[in-house]
């Protein structure tokens, strides 16, 4: 018998090729965390470039990774971890550009505050900043209100 902090296969009727748990967390928290890792490489690539190659203020340059980023995760959002191709585009559009939105805000609010107050450079305070969100906010109302399937 197997604790919850391993790999286990449940197979039920309603999902006949199973649900892979990995460490108890369900595959569909897997593939968000990868979507998530996936577009925060582009996030802080183009935050990255932004800042240091071309020579943008770090708060303009992390706004527009998010944006990059942002995309990125609707698209895996949509069609892989949530599979909710078959809701309607535009609903699920309004309601992501919304969460986006206040995930954006607290972003830079964040950075600020680790950059700005606390004195840290602003990557540290950009991957303290996006796990906080992302974890505690960005999951949680993409799985139950950006990508929520009708049953």
């Amino acid at each position: 018998m197997c604790s919850k902090y391993c790999i286990t296969s449940i197979y039920s009727s309603e999902n006949p090729i199973g649900v892979i748990k990995v460490l108890g967390y369900s595959s569909k928290f897997i593939k968000a965390q990868l979507s998530s890792f996936g577009s925060t490489v582009v996030d802080f690539s183009t935050t990255y470039i932004l800042t240091s190659l071309v020579g943008l203020l770090y708060v303009v340059s992390s706004a527009t990774g998010v944006v990059f980023g942002g995309i990125v995760n609707f698209l895996l959002g949509r069609y892989w971890v949530f599979n909710a191709d078959k809701e309607k585009k535009s609903t699920q559009i309004s309601k992501y550009i919304l969460v986006w939105i206040s995930s954006m805000l607290l972003n830079m609010g964040g950075i600020i505050f680790f950059t700005e107050t606390i004195g840290l450079y602003y990557l540290i305070s950009k991957v303290i900043t996006s796990a906080l969100v992302g974890f505690f906010f960005n999951y949680y109302l993409q799985k139950t209100f950006v990508f929520k399937t009708k049953k």
